[in-house]
C-alpha cells in the first residue's frame, strides 16, 4: 500500500510535476535507525504547547495507514478532490484544491474532527461496541456508511470557514499540508 506522499507524487507526475525531495535525516548512531521526522502537528495551537504522550498519538493517527478510504471529486467546488480516511478511528478528510501560485499548483488540507465532539467520538464507540454476530457482519458496511457521513459533514463544515485566516467551526480542526 502506496503512503499519501507516494500518492500525491505519482499523481502530480501523472502532471508533469515532481516533488522536491526533503534531505535525508541523520542516522541515529547508538541504534542506527533514522528517527521519524514529523511533517505537521494536529491542531492551530499545537505548535504552542509541549509535546506530550496525547501529541504523540495525534502525530501516529495522522502518519498511521488508514483502515477505509474514499476518494470523491467535489461537485460545488470547480477542480477540488477529496480523500476521506479512516485512521485509527478517526475519519481524516485531506481537500486538494487547485492554486494559482507555488510550485505544486495546489492547495492540501487536513480536516479531522475535533476532540471531545461527537464527531470525532462516532466511530470510536462504534468500534468498542461488541455486539452481537449479525452486528459484527454489518459492521464494515456500517463503517463505511458512517465514515461518507462523517466527510460530508465535515466537508461542509470547512467550506463554511474562512481559508484566508484560518478559522472554521469548532466541531473540526483544519491544517493547510501543502
Amino acid at each position: 500500500m502506496m503512503s499519501l506522499d507516494e500518492e500525491l507524487a505519482a499523481l502530480l507526475a501523472g502532471l508533469g510535476v515532481e516533488l522536491e525531495r526533503p534531505p535525508e535525516a541523520p542516522e541515529d548512531e547508538t541504534r542506527g535507525e533514522r528517527e521519524p521526522q514529523v511533517r505537521y502537528t494536529y491542531g492551530a495551537r499545537a505548535s504552542a504547547r509541549p509535546t506530550d504522550s496525547a501529541d504523540s498519538e495525534e502525530e501516529e493517527g495522522v502518519a498511521a495507514v488508514a483502515e477505509l478510504s474514499l476518494f470523491q471529486t467535489s461537485r460545488e467546488h470547480y477542480g477540488v478532490f477529496y480523500r476521506l480516511d479512516l485512521t485509527v478511528g478517526v475519519p481524516h478528510l485531506r481537500i486538494y484544491m487547485p492554486e494559482d501560485e507555488g510550485a505544486l499548483k495546489m492547495r492540501c488540507y487536513l480536516v479531522r474532527a475535533a476532540k471531545d465532539t461527537p464527531l470525532h467520538e462516532w466511530f470510536i464507540s462504534a468500534r468498542r461496541h461488541e455486539g452481537s454476530q449479525a452486528y459484527e457482519d454489518a459492521r464494515d458496511t456500517a463503517q463505511q456508511h458512517l465514515l461518507f457521513a462523517a466527510g460530508e459533514l465535515m466537508k461542509r463544515l470547512f467550506w463554511t470557514g474562512d481559508l484566508e485566516a484560518m478559522e472554521f467551526p469548532d466541531e473540526i480542526a483544519v491544517l493547510r499540508v501543502a
